[in-house]
């Protein structure tokens, strides 16, 4: 590849890239496209879904299934939300199933989290997991990214880099370049804008902030998916 693409590791809408990498967002049983060179996909069974344990059971079925597609390469979006979830107790049975999952094929997790900081930490220190948990549509405070950056989540930032003195932004400018991503979400824009906003953020060239990310995408997907990029 010529030139350094850019990354979106998680949106929801279907775009039809030429300089961009995509991680799109499935559901468990939805069907997805072949692989064009950059289309990849997270699958993963989102708290505002969740529904009676036998339901969640069959969804998580067929979120395994998904993960033998070799473009699949994410598991989530998985986590809790103490807003919009469905019942808590189910919402943490099934997203340590999930990060389960994802340790046992190999694959990052990207995670939802609403109010619900403290037990997110809690499983990652419960299971000391080997693949990279990042935080998706981040917009922590300062003191919860130093808590989240010492024990190894990632962070996934997008709208909120938009929000002059939001949290995310506060959290964005003291991250080192090897820990973030960008995404574009649900937001009907390309992943570019959001570069650009980190960029003026950052105080540095955009390419710059391109070949980090990009050094990053590979840091986490290499074993997965060699010669494919």
């Amino acid at each position: 590849m010529s030139t350094i693409p850019y990354i979106d590791i998680h949106t929801h809408p279907f775009h039809k890239e030429i300089e961009t990498i995509t991680v799109q967002n499935i559901f468990p049983g939805d069907g997805f496209a072949a692989f064009n060179g950059r289309n990849f996909y997270s699958v993963g069974l989102h708290p505002w879904h969740i529904g009676s344990k036998q339901e969640n059971n069959e969804a998580l079925q067929m979120v395994e299934e998904a993960l033998e597609f070799d473009h699949v390469i994410f598991v989530g979006e998985a986590g809790l939300d103490k807003i919009n979830g469905g019942d808590f107790i189910e919402q943490l049975r099934v997203f340590e199933a999930q990060a389960v999952i994802a340790e046992e094929y190999e694959y990052p997790l990207i995670i939802h989290c609403v109010k619900a900081m403290n037990e997110v930490i809690a499983l990652r220190k419960k299971m000391n997991p080997a693949m990279p948990w990042i935080m998706h549509g981040y917009n922590g405070s300062l003191e919860i990214t130093k808590q989240l950056e010492d024990k190894g989540f990632l962070f996934s930032f997008g709208k909120n880099l938009f929000r002059e003195g939001s949290k995310a932004v506060k959290s964005f400018k003291y991250l080192p370049l090897n820990k973030i991503f960008f995404e574009t979400d649900e937001l009907d824009l390309n992943v570019d804008t959001i570069y650009e906003q980190a960029a003026a953020l950052k105080e540095m060239p955009v390419e710059v902030l391109k070949e980090a990310v990009w050094k990053n995408f590979n840091q986490i997907e290499n074993s997965l998916i060699p010669g494919k990029i």
